[in-house]
């Protein structure tokens, strides 16, 4: 979660299911995709040696405890979608439009998590807030 108060942002950053599956080229093989399109990570294989959390340009994946953290979708049934009672997040696994997170990869070399997700918040909400700001859809 991100959250700037100063620029009104309280937003979640979350596995995309990006086009590219960086997360993917795990050394140890210990990220795949499953059927839902997310990411699985097995904790038999995994090390914890932070390649997926590296690489992800978007900070969707970080590891606490040596644990990678990172949307599984639930297993194809997201809770937060059920339990949102006001309707703000959906999921459509029909969709077959991917996003490409090519362009956040080189500006994301060498960051922290934190930073890559608050680059990429940064980012994915200029237009919405120049729209707040000229007061149009608002």
């Amino acid at each position: 979660m991100v959250k700037i108060e100063e620029m009104g942002i309280d937003y979640p950053v979350l596995c995309r299911q990006c086009k590219e599956r960086f997360c993917t080229r795990c050394p140890e093989s210990a990220i795949e995709i499953g059927p839902s399109a997310q990411v699985i990570v097995s904790p038999t294989l995994c090390v914890s040696c932070g390649t997926c959390e590296t690489l992800c340009p978007i900070g969707a994946i970080e590891l606490f405890d040596d644990i990678p953290y990172v949307c599984d979708l639930c297993g194809g049934q997201p809770r937060c979608v059920t339990q949102c009672n006001m309707g703000a997040i959906e999921y459509k696994p029909a969709s077959k439009e991917t996003i490409s997170l090519e362009p956040f990869r080189k500006a994301a070399r060498g960051q922290t998590p934190e930073a890559k997700r608050l680059s990429y918040v940064v980012e994915i909400t200029r237009d919405l807030r120049k729209k707040w700001k000229s007061g149009v859809g608002g």
